[in-house]
């Protein structure tokens, strides 16, 4: 396994990559980000989107590696102590979709602090669902936690208090290699969360992912997703995810926006924020989908 490890760790897209995301329901105003950095490959990559009833624009670029792998085109994380983090923007946004070039200025100073263990993807797959895995991410770790602070897009400042998840991963990013991922997370309060992933390659699935309700992190290890579709992107889903115990999740998705990211010739990055019932409770989060370009 080490040796394996070290001829990942040379791989041309051996990448580590830094993402967080948060919803805020008062603001109805959601924002995702992510900081990778490739270093074999000198490539250092970004992008930060915002999410409102009126709005969906973000940035996304590449750039060479430097000696500030957190910090790139106007977006800055910086861990402060254990479990808090300082997430800053300072740039233009852009509108994807608009025929005429769209600009938006955008202040964020947001503090993110954590609200589970870490959740180690390791505690949820097998030996072989690892090797199937490794041409994605080979370390993969989840947290949910709340956001607070200020964004400022435009003149319009809005008070954030929010909830959302972080993702650290480490391995080869090829992004081409699956022939899908869904990552999907929901917060329903401050003491109960969930993610899961499941990974569709062609030697089968790997699922994992956990089930938070105020005391541990249930590891998920299989889900059952029926995705509805509206012209290539999903509109809807609904969920059974299982548990090392035996246990049953069943949530329903519900796409409310979304805004899309190309990756490379073949696939794209559909970013949503969703709306979710368990258990009879409501929650927000961010479902991603990597699939084929309609």
């Amino acid at each position: 396994m080490d040796i394996n490890l070290k001829t990942l760790k040379n791989h041309e897209d051996w990448n580590e990559s830094y993402y967080f995301n948060f919803h805020d329901r008062n603001n109805d105003l959601t924002a995702f980000m992510r900081i990778g950095n490739k270093i074999n490959k000198n490539e250092k990559s970004m992008f930060f989107f915002l999410m409102t009833p009126q709005m969906i624009a973000g940035i996304k670029l590449e750039t060479p590696c430097d000696d500030k792998p957190l910090n790139i085109a106007g977006l800055k994380y910086e861990e402060m102590s254990t479990g808090e983090w300082k997430l800053k923007f300072d740039g233009s946004i852009f509108d994807p979709l608009a025929e005429v070039l769209k600009e938006f200025k955008v202040k964020m100073d947001i503090t993110w602090e954590v609200l589970n263990p870490v959740m180690d993807y390791v505690d949820c797959v097998d030996e072989k669902q690892t090797e199937m895995s490794s041409n994605v991410v080979s370390e993969h770790y989840e947290q949910f936690g709340k956001a607070t602070g200020t964004i400022e897009i435009d003149d319009e400042i809005f008070e954030i208090e929010a909830l959302g998840e972080r993702d650290l991963s480490r391995g080869v990013r090829e992004w081409g290699s699956p022939k899908m991922w869904m990552w999907i997370n929901s917060e329903f309060s401050h003491n109960e969360a969930f993610n899961i992933t499941k990974l569709s390659i062609d030697e089968g699935d790997v699922d994992a992912g956990y089930f938070y309700t105020g005391s541990v992190n249930e590891p998920l290890i299989k889900s059952d997703i029926d995705v509805e579709f509206n012209n290539g992107i999903p509109s809807a889903f609904k969920m059974s995810l299982f548990n090392k115990k035996g246990s049953i999740y069943s949530v329903d998705g519900e796409v409310i926006r979304f805004g899309i990211i190309p990756v490379d010739e073949r696939m794209i990055l559909i970013e949503t924020l969703s709306r979710y019932i368990w258990d009879g409770k409501e929650g927000y989060g961010v479902a991603e989908f990597l699939v084929p370009k309609p």
